[in-house]
């Protein structure tokens, strides 16, 4: 009799000999693939609500600008300071950093990972017959990737000058300038955290795509052909094939764009770009 039908919890690899697992391995640190697949859906079940909220405050600067947030006016103030809030009004820096991480979170943060990585984890395994992903492991690398991502966008709120302002697509030389020079941290700062958290967003984006088609290719049933998978495994690995076309260059890009931040290159800054009357690149 095996550990499932006695309700001991086995290593979910397989490598274990039935030995109980300490709680934080079953359930935090896990590989198996039903539950990094709950992981995934109940972050971006959260992330996706604070982006919501996000969207409610500003729908409300719009309906009513330059007047306190209801309930939540004195909270922004206390969290935020007086500077991106005063008396619980939203100022245009803050508009600009509520509307970036609004669009990135609700893109790279809920959307994608709930129904790819979440529902993919979950489901694809149990429809090929497979007993986990082709590399459990690197499943949970996948998804702390992504929730050390998560940590660090969100946590940019809480640096000099506040979280990215310059959209969820980060334009340069928009996004190269902003939160720079003079007051502000070379790392701490909102455009440079936003590139960070990307960055590890988009590496446990590709650790997963790499895991999802190595699982479809090799670990499919006996008898389950390719014109026999169902069209959910369709779908999945043709998503796994466009995510691995788009991303890496989308990475090269944040890391580029960090470089120009950080180490002086000129990647995507202009060479004689004025600002203001003087001369930034």
């Amino acid at each position: 009799m095996d550990g499932q039908a006695t309700g001991t919890p086995v290593d979910p690899v397989g490598h274990g000999h039935g030995k109980p697992l300490p709680w934080w391995r079953q359930w935090v640190f896990s590989t198996d693939h039903k539950v990094i697949g709950i992981q995934y859906m109940i972050s971006s079940l959260l992330i996706g609500l604070f982006g919501f909220g996000l969207m409610l405050f500003m729908r409300w600067q719009l309906s009513y600008p330059g007047q306190p947030l209801p309930l939540f006016g004195a909270l922004l103030e206390r969290l935020f300071g007086a500077n991106m809030a005063p008396g619980g009004v939203m100022t245009p820096q803050l508009y600009n950093s509520f509307g970036a991480i609004h669009g990135t979170v609700m893109i790279f943060m809920a959307l994608v990972p709930a129904l790819f990585a979440g529902f993919g984890n979950y489901i694809v395994p149990l429809k090929l017959g497979a007993p986990d992903m082709a590399f459990p492991r690197l499943n949970m690398a996948s998804f702390w990737c992504f929730f050390a991502g998560a940590v660090i966008m969100l946590g940019s709120f809480f640096v000099p000058g506040g979280a990215a302002k310059s959209g969820w697509t980060s334009y340069p030389p928009l996004a190269n300038l902003a939160d720079s020079g003079p007051g502000f941290h070379p790392i701490l700062n909102g455009q440079t955290l936003w590139l960070l958290g990307m960055a590890f967003n988009i590496t446990g984006s590709l650790l997963g795509v790499i895991n999802m088609i190595t699982t479809i290719f090799q670990l499919r049933a006996p008898g389950l052909s390719w014109m026999r998978l169902p069209i959910f495994i369709w779908s999945e690995l043709v998503t796994a094939f466009l995510m691995l076309l788009a991303f890496p260059p989308l990475e090269a890009a944040a890391v580029m764009q960090l470089m120009d931040r950080l180490a002086g290159t000129s990647f995507f800054s202009p060479d004689g770009l004025i600002v203001g009357g003087q001369r930034v690149a």
